[in-house]
């Protein structure tokens, strides 16, 4: 009597099972697109104004305010902890250290802008995308979204080099400042900065 053989069913290449239909995109990627939007919200131009300081407020910086906000309604919404009491512990310590250095300051109404200005940068933001990205692929989105962001930053910074259009330097308006403007001169360098090491190490890739 002869066997009968049940067929094994095959198994789609693992990158056409994780292949999503572009009408998806905005359901599968929800926790990262706040976080790349905010990130390429810093190619808007800064204009004259100081980019760098406390009371200057950029589209960037409403994106990422709601993006904690989108951050926290997402927690609440599944009702989750992810946050260990170790990582706790060490985004809690920053923002001890920059309410005392705060409250301790001479003139603590003025330094009440830059606690603000140094929770967003090194408390919040950190926080929430910690919280958000869960996934290697999610990570890769926000990644390339640096390397976008750094992308544009230096060509807008070798065009202004090579058509004088820059902040000045030595009299001259050579300076590349990318749009961060000419009173944030370390704008545009640290961004790039970031966008090759991301480069470097593979990150979007």
């Amino acid at each position: 009597m002869a066997t009968r053989q049940i067929p094994t069913p095959v198994r789609a290449p693992e990158h056409r099972r994780d292949r999503v239909a572009p009408a998806q995109w905005p359901v599968r990627y929800v926790r990262v697109l706040p976080v790349a939007v905010t990130v390429l919200l810093l190619c808007l131009p800064g204009g004259a104004a100081d980019t760098a300081s406390s009371t200057h407020v950029a589209p960037a910086d409403v994106a990422s305010a709601l993006l904690v906000v989108w951050c926290g309604v997402t927690l609440l919404r599944e009702r989750s902890r992810p946050l260990g009491a170790r990582a706790a512990l060490v985004l809690a310590a920053p923002a001890v250290a920059f309410a005392v250095a705060a409250a301790t300051s001479p003139h603590p109404a003025e330094a009440v802008l830059g606690l603000v200005r140094y929770l967003q940068i090194f408390v919040l933001v950190p926080t929430a995308v910690v919280l958000l990205l869960r996934s290697r692929r999610e990570l890769r989105l926000a990644a390339g979204a640096v390397v976008v962001l750094a992308l544009v930053q230096g060509a807008v910074g070798v065009h202004q080099y090579a058509t004088a259009t820059g902040a000045s330097y030595q009299g001259r308006t050579v300076r590349a400042v990318g749009t961060f403007g000419p009173l944030d001169v370390m704008g545009m360098a640290t961004v790039v900065s970031y966008g090759l090491i991301l480069l470097l190490a593979g990150g979007p890739a």
